[in-house]
C-alpha cells in the first residue's frame, strides 16, 4: 500500500474474500484519537478492449512471461476468442474524502462522487510510458468501457484467471468522468507486486462497490492522529479495534514520513543554499557591468554637465536610464521563463523524473517581487558612478 497517511490498516492475504468488516471501519472512523480515516474497498477486475486499441503490445507481452502472473491469473493481457483483449486491473472504491484528495491528479474530464453514482461513471488510471506521456488506450472522458469482476469475492484462483464460465462474473459497462494520473491507494498482494509496479487501476465510489458488485467490506484503512493524540496511544487503539478481524495488520508510517520530511527539508536547504549564491553572484557582476557601463561614458556626461544640466537633472536622467534597464531585464526574464525555461522544467520533471504531478510555477507574489527587486537593484547600480561623476571635476571628465 502507498499512502501519505500515518497509519494503516490491510489484510496479509491474497485472497479476495479477506478484507475488514463495515462494522470494524465503522468503530475506527469512531474513534477521538485518529482524523482523515479513509477507507477502500478492493476487487480485481478485466478491461475488455478492441484489438486496434490494444498498446504496448511488448510491454504486455513481457507480463504475460512473468511467471507469477502466469502461474496466478494465466497472464495480465489475454487475447479471446471474439477477437478482443481482456487486461487485468486493481478496482478500488474510494470515500468522498478520497475523491477529493484525487482532484489534483485530474488529466481530464471531472469528478463529482454523485454524478459518478448516478451516471454509472468510473475513473481511469492513466497508463505512463517511459517518458512520462500518459494515455488510456485512446479513449477519453465520456467513452464507455467494459468491466468484468468475480461475482463472488469467496471465489476460486482458477476464478481470477477471467477464463472461466461467465456465471462466475459480473460485467458491466461505465461511462469515464476522468482520467487520472494515479491512484491514492495501491494493493501489494494481487497485480502491484515486485514484477509489476504501479499496476493499471479503476477508481469508483464505495456506493458504488456496494450497488453494482455488492462488496460491502474493506480492504484498506488509513488515518492520521488526531491533533494533541498520542500517536502511540492512537495506533494501540486501533490495534484494540482489529485483534478480531483475521490477517489484519497496522502499520505505522509516523516515523517513516518523518524521515521522508527532514530528507526532503534537507535537500531544500541544500538546493535554497545554492539559488543563494548564484543570486549573490549575478547582483555582483549586474552591479559591476552597469556600473562599468555608466563610467565608460564620463566623458560624454561631463559634457552635459557643462552645458549646464544641474545635478539633479543629472541623478534624473541616470535613474531613469536604471530604471529602464530594470524594465528591459523584467521582460527579457519574463519572456525566458514562460516561452523556454518553464517549458524546459516541465519536460524534466514528467519527462526525466517522472513526477506524477507537476503544475505549479513560481508564485505571482514572487514573480512580482523579483521584480521590482531587480528594478531597485539597475537603480541602485547607476545611481554609484553617477555620484562618483557627479563629485569629479567636470574638466578632468571632458578631458578623459
Amino acid at each position: 500500500m502507498v499512502w501519505d497517511r500515518n497509519i494503516g490498516v490491510s489484510v496479509k492475504s491474497n485472497v479476495l474474500s479477506d478484507t475488514i468488516p463495515a462494522s470494524t471501519v465503522d468503530a475506527i472512523k469512531a474513534m477521538s484519537e485518529l482524523s482523515e480515516v479513509y477507507a477502500t474497498k478492493y476487487t480485481l477486475g478485466e478491461l475488455t478492449i478492441q484489438a486496434q486499441e490494444l498498446e504496448w503490445e511488448k510491454y504486455f507481452n513481457e507480463r504475460n512471461a512473468d511467471g507469477y502472473f502466469q502461474q496466478q491469473y494465466g497472464g495480465i493481457c489475454i487475447d479471446k476468442e471474439d477477437g478482443t483483449y481482456g487486461i487485468k486491473y486493481d478496482v478500488y472504491g474510494y470515500d468522498a474524502g478520497l475523491l477529493e484528495q484525487l482532484q489534483e491528479f485530474i488529466l481530464e474530464g471531472e469528478m463529482i462522487p454523485e454524478k459518478l453514482e448516478e451516471g454509472n461513471q468510473i475513473i481511469a488510471v492513466a497508463n505512463m510510458d517511459g517518458q512520462g506521456n500518459y494515455n488510456f488506450y485512446g479513449k477519453h472522458p465520456g467513452d464507455t468501457i467494459t468491466l468484468r469482476v468475480p461475482g463472488n469475492l469467496n471465489c476460486s484462483q482458477e476464478v481470477l484467471t477471467f477464463r472461466e464460465a461467465e456465471e462466475n462474473y459480473i460485467a458491466k459497462d461505465f461511462k469515464i468522468a476522468a482520467i487520472v494520473s494515479r491512484a491514492l491507494v495501491q494493493e501489494d498482494r494481487f497485480l502491484n507486486v515486485e514484477p509489476w509496479s504501479n499496476s493499471p487501476s479503476f477508481i469508483m465510489t464505495n456506493q458504488q462497490m456496494s450497488s453494482q458488485f455488492g462488496i460491502e467490506d474493506y480492504s484498506f484503512v488509513n488515518a492520521s492522529p488526531a491533533a494533541g493524540a498520542d500517536p502511540d496511544q492512537a495506533s494501540g487503539q486501533l490495534l484494540q479495534k482489529i485483534q478480531d478481524v483475521p490477517k489484519a495488520v497496522l502499520q505505522d508510517y509516523t516515523a517513516a514520513i518523518e524521515t521522508q520530511k527532514n530528507y526532503l527539508r534537507q535537500q531544500q536547504l541544500f538546493f535554497s543554499g545554492i539559488a543563494l549564491i548564484l543570486l549573490v553572484i549575478s547582483l555582483f557582476h549586474i552591479m559591476n557591468s552597469m556600473n562599468y557601463s555608466i563610467l565608460f561614458h564620463r566623458r560624454e556626461y561631463g559634457i552635459i554637465r557643462a552645458m549646464g544640466i544641474t545635478d539633479i537633472g543629472f541623478y534624473g536622467m541616470i535613474l531613469r536610464t536604471g530604471f529602464l534597464y530594470g524594465i528591459l531585464a523584467d521582460l527579457f526574464i519574463f519572456l525566458i521563463y514562460n516561452i523556454v525555461f518553464r517549458k524546459i522544467m516541465d519536460y524534466y520533471m514528467a519527462h526525466v523524473v517522472q513526477f506524477l504531478h507537476f503544475t505549479a510555477g513560481v508564485p505571482n507574489g514572487i514573480m512580482a517581487a523579483l521584480m521590482v527587486l531587480n528594478i531597485l537593484i539597475a537603480i541602485i547600480a547607476v545611481s554609484i558612478p553617477a555620484r562618483k561623476i557627479v563629485k569629479s571635476n567636470i574638466i578632468d571628465e571632458i578631458e578623459r
